[in-house]
């Protein structure tokens, strides 16, 4: 029951994660590959994936192109943790109409 995250086409996106718990979490995101931030490197060396584990007291950003439009769902790989909510999509602008998971 999370809102969704909007974005529109063509817009680059950052996404950042703060894990507070003592549990890694595989994140993933549908429908496309995003780059691992790593500010000790340009850009183009950036690590490309669809999935990345971000471990507990460990905080991660990602940065991905709106390129693919759709309703793409975000969420953590361990299925009890994405029933039990840690999931949401990202939605872009001409596909925001009402969701019902």
């Amino acid at each position: 029951m999370t809102d969704p995250l909007t974005v529109s086409e063509g817009e680059r996106v950052r996404l950042s994660y703060g894990n507070h718990s003592m549990m890694s979490h595989p994140m993933h995101l549908h429908g496309r590959f995003f780059k691992v931030v790593n500010s000790a490197l340009p850009q183009q060396r950036w690590i490309l994936k669809d999935t990345f584990v971000i471990d507990h007291m460990q905080r991660i950003d990602v940065e991905f192109l709106a390129d693919n439009p759709g309703r793409w769902i975000h969420h953590c790989h361990n299925l009890y943790h994405m029933k039990a909510g840690m999931a949401n999509l990202v939605v872009y602008d001409d596909y925001n109409q009402s969701i019902e998971l």
